[in-house]
């Protein structure tokens, strides 16, 4: 339990810090509406998963099979951060607030929150260095997956209340007024993002 109560703390600090899933889910809740934002706050739990299971299950036996995993997690992330800002930064103005869209759009918020959590260095990094040095290499499977259900659940919460009040009609409305200038800041922030990120992990290589 006091194990437990150390590590809560790092796990929402580590949620809430802002990075590329909160410009995403922003931009998403505020432009398309609360159900887009939802499904983008449900992806992002789930793309936890991804990070959870190459630290529970053993990064050492990833690295024996693929020694450059992270290093093309990380570049790929980078590239990805790039191409969603880039998307977002020359995005289409909606002319409506109305939110009702086809079943195949309603999943692509889904879709674009499960790979920016998934291809987010930012949360590999938190999740490995969590396992590896406060949670333990040891510790029995089933904690292991405990501690990757309250990481999830987390991202979970946070994304959802976010979502929730930048979908409010009143800021939604306010935001619709003036998308084209957000969608090029939010854009933008995810570019240089990816960029930096980019050039940290070549430059670590060098």
């Amino acid at each position: 339990m006091s194990n437990l109560l150390l590590i809560l703390p790092i796990i929402w600090l580590a949620v809430i810090s802002p990075g590329a899933d909160f410009a995403m889910i922003s931009r998403v809740s505020a432009i398309d509406g609360r159900r887009a934002g939802l499904m983008a706050a449900l992806g992002i739990a789930l793309g936890c998963w991804l990070h959870i299971a190459y630290a529970v299950f053993g990064l050492g036996l990833v690295a024996r099979l693929f020694p450059q995993f992270l290093t093309v997690l990380k570049l790929t992330g980078a590239l990805y951060l790039v191409w969603l800002g880039w998307t977002m930064a020359t995005a289409q103005a909606v002319t409506t607030a109305a939110e009702g869209v086809s079943p195949r759009n309603r999943r692509r918020p889904l879709v674009t929150g499960l790979l920016t959590n998934a291809l987010n260095p930012k949360t590999s990094i938190f999740v490995v260095s969590l396992y590896a040095q406060a949670i333990g290499l040891g510790t029995q499977l089933a904690v292991k997956l405990s501690y990757g259900a309250i990481i999830s659940l987390s991202h979970l919460a946070w994304f959802a209340a976010v979502a929730l009040f930048l979908s409010h009609p009143a800021i939604r409305a306010w935001v619709l007024a003036r998308q084209h200038v957000v969608n090029r800041i939010i854009g933008t922030v995810l570019i240089l993002l990816g960029v930096a990120l980019g050039l940290a992990d070549l430059g670590g290589r060098a």
